[in-house]
């Protein structure tokens, strides 16, 4: 009702006084905010064809043509605003936000900056630099600015929302789960902060929750894929603990083994699961660049989440790797110089499994008792710092990821809570940065002796593993239902 009774206001007026810059200015920012952006636009043309340089026009016109996805117009309108009026600190963050759009994040984030010396305190620009540093993986820089703008607004939800998303992309799952329950509370119907809770609640293996939080995004908006897939993948975790796949066939004899599918954080490429061998060397995934699956070595697993598509083995193209009933053989084999045709070579089996823990075995430590099998534990109430802990089969005491330390540290089980606090308690330390589920073993750890921290060259990771039960193997049960019938 305002800002319609402002256009009839400036349409009364302007029959008076038609060429009034003001006045159509006015009633073109009053049409915006109804949502009529073509007719705003009219009239913003019609008030810079008065006033050449009329700065409010030029923004309200970027702004307008913005909301019709007429991004690289809107830039131009908003440079010429910015142009007339250059300390305004409004025009800069209106421009960052195209530009942020336009996928120009370096510069949205030089708009940013000058707004806020103009404006310090501008809790917007805060939030919106912040969102260009996250989409640039700077995450420590990005929760850096969120935290100012939550300090000077504590509710503000995009701040809210954008720093569970940074926190999420740096393990930090725990307490992103607190940032988007807290931006939910401010702002119950927002579907990205559902699908961003949904992914958190996935990466910890709160199948339940995510499944609900994937379901309430589809709700509100029925086209999300991001959230459609999170869904299906929830399903799939409630399920089962993941598949293992046999494969068998391959000259190279390493690779004629059992693959268990790697759900933990990290591990997903092209948004699919992978599937690992047990020693950890070699694993399979989705190539979407190709359409199909294939299988290459642990240290090419990053170059592979960014773009590439390293491999050594590869299954027919669209052939599902993962379906029990149709076993997918007829792969290629690198040999080193070319690829091979393997007519026999291929998935043997396919399995749903009951359990699929991670393991990892510690050795050459002077305390005899740390040198076992320590098994992963990922439901909330074991993460520390947003992570999965390892713990002995008596459970007297666990491996934990210290964030504040970056690596990976053991200490006594009744140090749990106060390690989940903040604390950062341990009588063995892992390197620096070290992934202690690697295939290279991580050794040179150091061991608490009750005085000093001593190194131990030869400490560290003697073998990792992963603890599977299998519920059900379908292609086999096939067979013997099969067989059955034909008696």
């Amino acid at each position: 009702a305002q800002w319609e009774a402002a256009v009839n206001k400036c349409s009364a007026a302007l029959a008076k006084q038609p060429r009034d810059a003001a006045l159509l200015r006015k009633r073109g920012e009053a049409k915006r905010k109804l949502g009529m952006h073509k007719e705003a636009i009219l009239d913003f043309d019609s008030a810079l064809a008065i006033q050449p340089c009329f700065a409010l026009a030029f923004a309200g016109r970027g702004s307008a043509k913005r909301a019709l996805g007429r991004l690289a117009e809107a830039l131009t309108d908003m440079d010429s605003a910015v142009k007339v009026e250059p300390g305004n600190s409004l025009f800069l963050l209106d421009r960052a936000t195209i530009k942020q759009a336009l996928g120009q994040s370096e510069q949205a984030v030089a708009d940013a900056d000058k707004a806020l010396q103009i404006r310090p305190d501008y809790v917007s620009a805060l939030q919106l630099r912040g969102e260009a540093k996250r989409k640039m993986g700077r995450f420590a820089e990005a929760i850096a600015d969120f935290d100012a703008a939550l300090c000077i607004e504590p509710g503000q939800v995009q701040a809210l929302a954008g720093r569970g998303a940074a926190r999420r992309a740096l393990g930090l799952r725990a307490e992103a789960l607190r940032d988007y329950d807290d931006a939910l509370a401010k702002a119950p119907r927002s579907p990205s902060i559902f699908a961003g809770r949904g992914a958190a609640r996935l990466e910890m293996r709160m199948a339940e929750g995510a499944k609900a939080d994937f379901e309430a995004c589809l709700a509100l908006d029925p086209r999300n894929e991001f959230a459609r897939w999170g869904l299906e993948n929830a399903v799939l975790q409630l399920q089962s603990a993941g598949l293992q796949i046999t494969l068998d066939g391959f000259t190279g004899l390493s690779l004629n083994t059992k693959f268990v599918e790697r759900r933990r954080p990290g591990f997903v490429v092209n948004r699919i699961s992978t599937f690992w061998s047990l020693d950890g060397n070699f694993f399979l995934y989705w190539c979407e660049s190709e359409g199909r699956w294939k299988g290459s070595r642990w240290a090419d697993l990053e170059k592979i989440q960014k773009g590439g598509s390293s491999g050594i083995i590869a299954a027919p193209i669209r052939a599902d790797i993962r379906c029990p009933s149709t076993l997918a053989v007829g792969w290629h084999e690198f040999d080193g110089k070319a690829w091979v045709a393997r007519r026999r070579a291929g998935v043997v089996s396919v399995s749903a499994l009951e359990a699929n823990i991670q393991t990892v075995t510690l050795g050459g430590f002077v305390r005899p008792e740390l040198n076992v099998t320590y098994s992963e534990r990922f439901k909330p109430r074991f993460l520390v710092n947003g992570r999965e802990t390892y713990w002995t089969s008596e459970g007297k005491s666990f491996l934990y990821w210290s964030a504040k330390e970056n690596r990976w540290k053991g200490t006594l089980a009744s140090d749990l809570v106060r390690v989940q606090g903040g604390h950062n308690l341990g009588f063995i330390g892992a390197p620096d940065g070290a992934d202690i589920t690697s295939p290279e073993l991580v050794k040179g750890w150091h061991e608490w002796d009750g005085a000093v921290w001593r190194y131990r060259e030869l400490a560290g990771v003697t073998a990792i593993g992963v603890l599977a039960t299998v519920r059900w193997a379908p292609a086999a049960m096939a067979a013997a239902n099969g067989a059955a019938a034909a008696s």
